[in-house]
């Protein structure tokens, strides 16, 4: 993944692999750190709780869906 970042021009695509990877370093810091992935946080308002998330697990997902939308929507417009 990083040499694939390394000869994109796209920043789209640069940005997204470089979530992805750095999202897996996170998730392989906390557990030789800490044994367990340790970043999650909670949004919660009162007593109404909303969803429960790992924050480089929320780095890989959005640079998946990055990574999606330059190969479906970004390089069909590079290509015409």
């Amino acid at each position: 993944l990083s040499l694939w970042i390394r000869r994109t021009t796209a920043k789209l695509l640069a940005t997204s692999l470089g979530l992805i990877v750095g999202g897996a370093i996170g998730n392989v810091v906390d557990r030789l750190a800490y044994g367990a992935v340790f970043d999650f946080i909670q949004f919660h308002i009162g007593t109404w709780s909303w969803y429960v998330f790992n924050v480089a697990d929320a780095a890989i997902v959005a640079g998946v869906f990055g990574l999606l939308y330059d190969s479906f929507v970004l390089d069909r417009q590079r290509t015409r």
